[in-house]
């Protein structure tokens, strides 16, 4: 059995951007108390994690770093997993975080204890840790989505899904069926299609992939970027510049150039009936954004097929539709990702007077500022309700200084717990949802990603980042309800 602190001030909870973003900043103010349990055996989240074929950044690489730790030998202008993994393993070692890092550790549940005022945290292998602060940075992408398909369980094959890919997959000469056509399927299909003998793919929606205009760095750009770090900055602030200019969706010139370019794009499939088969029937951009050079081109290939009629169920040895057709496959793909809207709430959360956080949320996650739910005292969320837009580790570095902060600003002042009120939480997701609702190409159904069951959303954030990082800058005391370490329970 694994040892582990017993207890410890402040607890966060996931290694990946979120988390090592927030360690740093918390050593930069001088706090050092705190431990970071991950569950994989490194640094990196979804980058460590994630390991499917094509599997790459789609927020250009001189935006998808720290603004304090600035990478000039990007290899390509959207980094692949591995370049990016190894850059997050840098930050750790170059920051000091790796000390702190408990490996193969995974809290299954958390408890605020109302007596202790402290949480209580279960871990997989049956002990409790014990956190003045606890700091989720587990982000959106947890529970693995399983499709609701008959059947699914029977199939003979080999059956792989997108976030749990073996290291070494082989699959040369294999009928090889893919369900999904979204994220990691418009990465992977590309590279499945040259090593599989046959590649049939299942699309129920169609979505708009735009163009992603990625290439490798020459060596001339690189040898620039190392000699002139200003030339990296100055190409981080255009596409910085860019993105908030396009991220509210309501500039019409920009929001038309993308169409443009996103149909342009879906021109690279030759055959018009099979073009007609993918092009989707809702507005540009209601849905998340897919981004892909080569995955258009992939059905102009011989060995490569789109099947558009629904699955009616999974049989031992392949995928029969509901048009009575059952096709022979050797390997199942899911790629169906994650149910990215439930956050937090993928494992047991209880608060104040044993208040689920699940239930909570019963009509979907909501946050004050997607970091703090009222009832849940000292309990802090990176990439949590409502934080989604544009490039995630600008907003994960606003999250990380606003909590790291909080924490600071508590023990300047010997506060043993804060908690977010209700009615502050309650005003602020009824602006948001309001702001929502103005983003037009969001009204459409298409936007179920971004939505609970209930058909709020729940992801995204509805400005550009620079209105996210104004709104956590602002002096905001007064929306929390305040305990001093030396008040009568």
């Amino acid at each position: 059995m694994k040892q582990h602190p017993e207890s410890a001030p402040i607890v966060i909870v996931g290694a990946g951007v979120s988390g090592i973003a927030t360690a740093i900043r918390l050593r930069e103010l001088g706090i050092e108390d705190f431990v970071i349990l991950e569950r994989a055996s490194g640094p990196g989240g979804t980058w460590h994690n994630y390991r499917y074929p094509g599997l790459s950044c789609d927020i250009p690489s001189h935006l998808y770093c720290f603004s304090f730790e600035q990478k000039s030998d990007w290899t390509r202008t959207h980094a692949g997993q591995e370049e990016i993994r190894e850059y997050l393993a840098h930050c750790v070692d170059k920051y000091g975080i790796g000390p702190h890092i408990r490996y193969d550790v995974e809290v299954v549940g958390a408890r605020w204890d109302d007596a202790a005022r402290q949480w209580c945290l279960d871990l997989a292998d049956g002990q409790r840790l014990h956190a003045g602060v606890f700091v989720s940075a587990i982000g959106m992408f947890n529970e693995i989505q399983r499709p609701d398909i008959e059947g699914l369980d029977d199939f003979g094959g080999q059956t792989l899904h997108s976030a749990r890919w073996p290291d070494h997959v082989d699959l040369r000469g294999k009928r090889v069926a893919v369900i999904g056509t979204a994220a990691s399927a418009v990465q992977m299909i590309p590279e499945l299609a040259k090593q599989a003998a046959r590649l049939l793919v299942y699309q129920r929606t169609a979505n708009w992939v735009f163009p992603k205009e990625d290439r490798m760095f020459s060596t001339g750009e690189l040898e620039r970027f190392r000699q002139d770090p200003q030339a990296g900055l100055k190409l981080r602030q255009e596409l910085h510049d860019f993105f908030e200019l396009f991220l509210p969706f309501d500039n019409a010139d920009l929001m038309q150039m993308v169409a443009d370019k996103a149909r342009a794009n879906l021109d690279n499939v030759v055959d018009p009936v099979l073009r007609a088969k993918m092009l989707p029937n809702v507005p540009v951009c209601s849905q998340r954004p897919l981004f892909s050079d080569d995955y258009y081109p992939t059905f102009n290939r011989p060995n490569v097929e789109l099947v558009t009629a629904g699955i009616e169920r999974i049989t031992a040895a392949g995928i029969r539709t509901d048009d009575g057709m059952e096709r022979p496959i050797d390997v199942l793909v899911l790629a169906t990702g994650y149910a990215a809207n439930k956050f937090l709430s993928v494992i047991e959360v209880c608060g104040r007077d044993g208040l689920r956080l699940a239930d909570a949320w019963r009509e979907g996650a909501q946050a004050y500022l997607g970091m703090t739910t009222s009832g849940f005292p000292n309990l802090f969320m990176l990439y949590g309700p409502n934080t989604n837009n544009g490039s995630i580790i600008y907003m994960l570095e606003q999250q990380a200084a606003y909590i790291a902060n909080k924490i600071a600003w508590m023990r300047e002042h010997d506060i043993e717990w804060i908690d977010v009120r209700r009615e502050a939480m309650d005003r602020y997701n009824e602006e948001l949802q309001r702001d929502l609702d103005a983003v037009e190409v969001w009204r459409t159904p298409a936007t179920r990603y971004y939505r609970a069951a209930s058909g709020r959303i729940v992801t995204q954030w509805p400005h550009n980042m620079g209105a996210y990082q104004a709104r956590t800058r602002k002096p905001d005391l007064e929306a929390f309800e305040i305990a001093p370490a030396n008040a009568v329970a």
